[in-house]
This record gives C-alpha cells, structure tokens and sequence, in this order.
C-alpha cells in the first residue's frame, strides 16, 4: 500500500513542476511581448494559471481518491483473507477440539474398564514362582500340603498376613508363604504376561474361517462351551477374533465370542493322584491297541545264504520297499524266504526272485541296475539279514502288491496276502 501512495504522489508532483515550467514560460512572454496584446496576455494567461491551478487540484484530488481506493481495496483483501485464514483456523480447531474429545471418551473408557478389572482382581492372587506354590492346611512349613498353586493358577485372599496368606482356589483351601504371592494390580499385570488369551464360544455350530470375512472359507466349526486360542500374530480385524485350531489359524465373528486370560484354579493334591492315575491307564490301553493292533511276527527258523543271495535279497528289499517303514521291508524279504520254503516256487533266493513273471524289477533291469551300483541302503541290508534270522511280520504270506483296496494285510503302502 504505501509503494501505490508513494506512486500516485510521484505522478502529482511531476505534474505540478508541468504547470510551474509553463507559468514561467508566460511571465517571460509577458515582459518582452508588445503593448497593445498586454491586456490579452494577461487574462489569457491569467486564465491559463487559473485553468492549470485547477487541473493541479483536479489531479491531487483524482491521486488522493486513487489513494484512498488503493488502501480501500488493500483493507478489503487483507480482510477478506483475514477472515479466510481466520475460518480455516476455527475449523481446524473445531476438528482438533473433536479429535481430542474422541480420544478421551476411548482413553476414558479403557480407563473404565480397566478399572473394573482391577476391581475384580484387588482380593485376588497369584504365585511369583516357576514351578507351583504348595498350599498347606496351616501356616506352618511343616503342616501337610493340600494342594499346589501353579503360575497360572489364581486365588482368593481370605485373611493376607505377613508371614502366610490364607486362600481359596477351586476346591483347595490352605496357606501359602505371602512372600511368594503377587496381589490385586501386580497379580493381574502377571496374569497378562503368563496365561494364553482364549475366545470362549457363546454358540453352536460357529464357522472358523481362512479370513476374517463372511464369505471366507470355513476352515472348521466350533460349539457352545468350545475354548479357541487366540492367535496374537495376526493382524487385527474390527468385528473378527484371530484364533488358532488344529485346522490351522483363522478367524471368528466377535459376536459370539467372549475373550478372557486362560488362568487356573490351583489343583488338590487329590486331583493330582486322580489325573496322575487316569494317564496311566489311559497309556496302558494305547499301549494294548496298539499291540492289538499291531501284525503278529512269526519267528521262522533261520535260513543260511551265501553273500550274493544275502545282497541280492537286500537288492530286492530296496527296489519293492525301499521308501517303507522298516517293518515293510522286513515283509518283503520274508515273502521271498516264504516261498523258498513253501515247495511251490524255486528252493532258491535267486531262483525266486528271477522266477518269470514274479518279481517286476528281476525283469525290467532295475534290480541289476541296483546291483550293479551297490547303491543298497543300510537298513535293507538290516532287513534282508532279519528275515533270513526268522522274521516274519506276514505271518506266512506268499504275495504283496501295492494296497489297492483288496483284502489282506496292510503294511506301510503293501497289502501282503
């Protein structure tokens, strides 16, 4: 603004020192012109003087008014823009103002709740120990112990002293040493860090899927009652807890899930012996279904053979069974060694096993290939020399071929029959 009056004051003084030069010009005309043009000269001039004066005016008033409209339209713009920034401001306050109650009404709430856990958690407590923290039936080392308070297991404080606390856990009720406890605030925050997180399921039939999405794949089912583990590598999803099942990670609706810390009740030593007991048992009987199940080996008597007929033998194992487990190549030698005793087939090794038509790799090369590198792994040697000690786990079978469905006993992927 002060550049444009300083312009416009310019161009007024130019003007004016115009009008002074003229003036000048005149008064000098008017000393040397003739007498009788005197009274013309001088009300012409006097005329041009007045005319110039008023112009001089003119042009001081049209830069003064230029001036004032200059300031005017600067005021205006400055206004204008002040009242821009000025709105601009308010509404990046209004949106801040918003953005911090926002934020407050959450912290506020985490606050609350978290609150009301710790509330819950104030008469409770847990053990700062590694492996368990015995619980006795009074506040004496020496008194028996009832039960044991695990580093997941919580309690319930019934009288806190100094020395020993008296607790209530599940179904165990004791003192423990004080001096190993974590309480209220303390006991949660180790809660957090020792026991897993779990989404307890609040329905039946609800779909686990590959993604947290609706139409996802369904990757397995859950019912009422159903504890899932929650998965804390993966990513967060609004609406979708991430857990972990057997089928692999996936996702469920947080409508029908309630997440809670997986802690424990501490355990009886009643409870103890009884579960000690039930595993016991229940690998005693794994143990005999497995025997039950498992093929009956016929110990035959031993059959002598020369070295060529033992690697030749073990060549055979490795062809027919070398990708089965250890009891199938067994199988397989004893098949041989079978018909070498049964009098229908070659009293051989080697005349059975070249037998036309019996054993696939005898015709297509791929024994003799074998032979040929010595390429014989360890534990078909280890099978070829147990079934020529006796072994039998066919019980006495003469053939096998790949399990196809036919009846028979089922090795590894043979079916020896």
């Amino acid at each position: 603004m002060n550049a444009n009056k300083k312009l416009t004051q310019g161009i007024a003084m130019m003007i004016l020192a115009a009008v002074l030069v003229c003036g000048a010009a005149f008064t000098a005309d008017d000393q040397t012109g003739a007498p009788a043009d005197v009274a013309v000269a001088r009300n012409g001039k006097a005329g041009i003087v007045a005319s110039l004066e008023q112009t001089e005016n003119d042009v001081l008033d049209q830069a003064l008014l230029a001036d004032v409209a200059v300031e005017k339209t600067e005021t205006q713009t400055v206004t204008i823009a002040s009242k821009s920034e000025a709105a601009a401001g308010q509404e990046e306050k209004q949106a801040a103002k918003e953005a911090a109650k926002e934020a407050a009404e959450e912290t506020e709430k985490e606050t609350e709740e978290l609150s009301k856990t710790e509330q819950e958690w104030q008469d409770k407590v847990m053990a700062d120990v590694e492996d368990f923290l015995c619980i006795r039936t009074k506040g004496d080392a020496d008194a028996e112990v009832v039960g044991k308070l695990y580093p997941t297991s919580v309690a319930n404080v019934v009288k806190q002293g100094k020395n020993w606390t008296k607790i209530t856990s599940g179904d165990v009720k004791g003192y423990v040493k004080t001096e190993y406890l974590l309480f209220g605030s303390d006991a949660y925050a180790n809660a957090k860090k020792v026991c897993k997180k779990y989404a307890h399921v609040q329905t039946d039939g609800l779909r686990i899927r590959s993604k947290a999405n609706g139409n996802a794949q369904v990757i397995s089912v859950a019912d009422k009652k159903d504890r899932l583990l929650l998965n804390k590598k993966a990513d967060k999803k609004d609406g979708w807890v991430a857990v972990t099942v057997k089928a692999g990670n996936g996702y469920v609706s947080a409508d029908y899930v309630k997440v809670k810390l997986g802690t424990t009740d501490a355990v009886s030593i009643a409870e103890e012996i009884a579960a000690q007991k039930a595993k016991e048992a229940a690998e005693k009987a794994a143990a005999a279904t497995a025997a039950a199940s498992a093929p009956a080996v016929t110990q035959h008597a031993a059959t002598s053979a020369s070295v060529d007929d033992t690697t030749l033998l073990a060549a055979i194992i490795q062809c027919e069974a070398g990708s089965e487990c250890y009891e199938g190549k067994v199988a397989v030698g004893a098949v041989v060694l079978n018909r070498v005793r049964s009098g229908s087939y070659a009293n051989s090794i080697s005349g059975v096993i070249y037998q036309s038509g019996q054993f696939g790799p005898a015709s297509n090369g791929s024994l003799a290939r074998v032979l040929a590198s010595g390429n014989i792994s360890s534990s078909c040697r280890q099978a070829a020399a147990d079934a020529l000690a006796g072994a039998d786990p066919t019980g006495g079978k003469l053939s096998f071929h790949r399990a196809n469905g036919r009846d028979g006993l089922v090795i590894g992927n043979h079916v020896f029959f």
